[in-house]
């Protein structure tokens, strides 16, 4: 008797726990449903706190009117480019802005590199002279086509050459000689202040790769 009583018992538990089995079934489910969306909303937490963002510096904001020209490279970088420091005809010099008054070099955007160089005043295209003071220009020296540091110096046809795929560029008028740069190098606005060389306007065209 007691054994039938018993056998009972445990079929009304197995049918019990098989109604409760799809209810467990659906809280388990649930429960690795809410854990995957925590640990991957943890992980886009995480990753967004990983994320550099861009902050302006003035190390690398744009050149500032009255921002000193300095040299980028060689042993006398970060010190005045003056206007003694260019021969006549070639080549340029690379520079970065600076600001005279806190001293920080704007090297931080690349988009600051220049070249500044000197050449006669009446070999000058009249829009490039309009903006040459003493027969000195500077240009932005990243090339258009994919952004890199025009660099090399043809001394023959005097034309300025990006290393990396070929394009030329005239400093005379302003234009693209040859190669793949969409557009020239924009000219940027300077005057003298003495032998120092300052900037005297914002870029005039656009800076860095155009593709």
């Amino acid at each position: 008797m007691m054994e039938d009583h018993e056998k009972a018992q445990l079929e009304a538990m197995k049918k019990a726990d098989e109604r409760a089995m799809p209810t467990r079934r659906a809280v388990l489910q649930a429960a690795i449903i809410t854990a995957t969306a925590t640990a991957t909303l943890s992980a886009l937490y995480v990753g967004a706190g990983l994320v550099t963002r861009s902050s302006k510096t003035p190390e690398n904001e744009p050149p500032q009117v009255g921002d000193l020209l300095v040299y980028a490279t060689g042993a006398r970088i970060n010190q005045p480019i003056l206007t003694d420091d260019l021969p006549l005809g070639g080549p340029f010099r690379l520079a970065f802005p600076m600001d005279p008054q806190t001293k920080v070099v704007r090297s931080q955007n690349v988009n600051n590199t220049l070249l500044v160089l000197k050449l006669p005043l009446q070999s000058y295209d009249p829009k490039v002279a309009a903006h040459a003071v003493g027969g000195i220009v500077c240009y932005s020296a990243i090339c258009t086509h994919l952004g890199c540091t025009v660099s090399d110096w043809e001394a023959g046809p005097q034309l300025m050459r990006c290393p990396c795929h070929g394009s030329i560029y005239n400093p005379r008028d302003d234009k693209v000689v040859s190669g793949p740069a969409p557009l020239p190098l924009a000219l940027l606005p300077i005057r003298l202040e003495g032998p120092q060389i300052v900037v005297a306007g914002a870029f005039l065209g656009p800076v860095g790769e155009q593709t």
